[in-house]
């Protein structure tokens, strides 16, 4: 009797160990599955980032039906409409996946394909915002070294060329600290050349229509200073330079837009823009005017004297302060480029403002008045 207590004693504790032993130790089958199922669920997600992306490329080739199915989603699942759109309808059947998913989902879908749409246009902007920051940094190390941009628009391939590199330490040092530019010219050398010369186009014209704004702001700021009673009229109420009867009533403006005809054309366009415009310039002008007092009082003074010994410049930089770093202006004046050659801080100063500086320095002219006896200021 006791013995087969203990047999059925025994049995029993080993079914429950071999019970718990199944419960506790997987099966290599679920072990298995379990590993499986990451794996899965990544493919799940590129198939489905592939159909988004397909979907995407197709709705922006097809902005039109874009913006039917953008509205309403289920026009999907309208035979009609899919017939009357031929691309639409060949699109779905070169892509199953895509037709399957947004025929049991047509708004998930649409909403999954905004995003994605969302997501992308970021990563544009940001790539984009890279590529500018790239073509900026090369296209100042260019204007900087002419020697060798003029190679490397010749053949923009050297500079995959070792012994090139090696040859101009410049440029070396120029893409070891610049990797985002040398990954992308050592990539494609003509296709990053191009960009950067349209690059360089670009911002020689914005260069230009700058200076021509900040040249009629400049005269109308100096009208307004000249005339208190005038801009006190004009900053209450910009539209009075579109009002026949004030302009003839302040001949003194008429004269001055009439000999001004881009400060007119711009003004009465947009009368209160352009006011903002000249009052920020105003402002500007009075923080510069208070902060070159202090800073650089020596370039002032030198660049002083080397126009009042070259009449021709000196009346040139009046009307078009740019020119000071026009090169080919430069060329045909080589007095004045020897000069800033030869005065770095006065280059400087032209290169970062030069109407601020032609004007601080116009009026050095006028209030230094050498005593007899003493001599200019050096």
């Amino acid at each position: 009797m006791k013995r087969r207590n203990y047999l059925a004693h025994y049995g029993l504790v080993l079914l429950i160990c071999g019970g718990f032993i199944c419960v506790v130790a997987p099966t290599p089958a679920l072990s298995q599955s379990q590993g499986m199922a990451p794996l899965a669920q990544d493919r799940d997600e590129s198939a489905t980032r592939r159909q988004l992306a397909g979907f995407d490329n197709f709705l922006d080739a097809h902005p039109e039906v874009a913006e039917q199915l953008r509205k309403d989603p289920s026009l999907v699942n309208n035979q009609e409409f899919v017939e009357r759109h031929g691309d639409l309808q060949q699109f779905l059947q070169q892509h199953p996946e895509v037709r399957e998913e947004l025929s049991q989902n047509p708004n998930g879908f649409m909403r999954q394909e905004q995003r994605f749409d969302r997501r992308e246009d970021q990563a544009r902007d940001r790539d984009n915002d890279v590529t500018r920051r790239e073509l900026a940094n090369m296209d100042r190390f260019m204007d900087s070294h002419p020697e060798i941009a003029e190679q490397l628009r010749r053949d923009p391939s050297l500079v995959n060329n070792k012994q090139f590199v090696d040859n101009h330490p410049d440029l070396q040092q120029f893409l070891a600290e610049h990797p985002g530019v040398r990954e992308e010219y050592r990539e494609n050398p003509n296709g990053f050349m191009h960009q950067e010369q349209r690059f360089e186009r670009r911002e020689d014209q914005a260069r230009v229509d700058s200076n021509v704004t900040r040249r009629e702001l400049a005269n109308m700021d100096r009208f307004m200073d000249s005339h208190p009673e005038i801009a006190e009229q004009l900053r209450r109420d910009p539209s009075l330079v579109n009002d026949e009867k004030f302009e003839k009533n302040h001949p003194a403006l008429q004269q001055f837009l009439a000999e001004h005809p881009g400060v007119r054309e711009e003004y009465k366009e947009n009368p209160t823009a352009f006011m903002h415009q000249e009052q920020r310039f105003d402002r500007r002008e009075d923080f510069s005017m208070g902060h070159n007092r202090d800073v650089g009082g020596e370039e002032r003074s030198s660049f002083s004297e080397f126009m009042q010994g070259h009449s021709g410049i000196a009346g040139d930089l009046s009307k078009n302060p740019s020119l000071a770093n026009n090169q080919e202006y430069l060329e045909n004046h080589p007095a004045l480029r020897d000069y800033l050659k030869a005065n770095p801080k006065v280059h400087q100063q032209l290169t970062e403002n030069p109407q601020m500086f032609v004007q601080s320095t116009q009026q050095v002219n006028t209030h230094t008045t050498p005593k007899v006896g003493e001599s200019k200021p050096k």
